[in-house]
This record gives C-alpha cells, structure tokens and sequence, in this order.
C-alpha cells in the first residue's frame, strides 16, 4: 500500500504478522541521503489517514488488516 506523506511522496508500506499475531507496517522513508525503514502500528496508521483526511487510505488500510486477520468482512472505502 502507498502512503501518501507529503506531496508526491509516497512510500510504500508492508504489512507483516508478527510470530505473536501482531500486524506492523513497515515503510521505507527517505531522510537526507539514504532510505530508513520505520515500523508502526496500524492504530498509527488509521490516526494518520483520521487526522489527514484520508478515507482512501484508511479504507484500503482497514481492507488489507481484514484480509490479513483471515475476515470475511472487507469494508470498502467510503470517500
């Protein structure tokens, strides 16, 4: 999924299960000269897509969980 930071920028993140069940996003961001890895949680991510307006994201976000927690029920996005 791509999450769009500022401007163009656009990062891709990774959903990943943890052995404990646990699900973190990781994104590679660009800070001065090289690529650094950051890992959040969902919850940062659903806040990030609340507080910037971004029901796209926080649809496709709330889709990719629902898939990876084995749901039946898949939310589309409402914008």
């Amino acid at each position: 999924m791509r999450v769009p930071l500022a401007g163009p920028y656009r990062p891709w993140a990774t959903l990943y299960r943890l052995p404990d069940g646990r699900l973190v996003w990781c994104l590679r961001c660009w800070e001065v000269d090289r690529a650094l890895v950051r890992c959040v949680s969902t919850d940062v991510l659903r806040t990030f897509a609340e507080l910037n307006r971004l029901p796209t994201l926080r649809g496709e976000l709330d889709r990719l969980v629902a898939i990876a927690l084995g749901s039946d029920v898949v939310s589309s996005p409402s914008d």
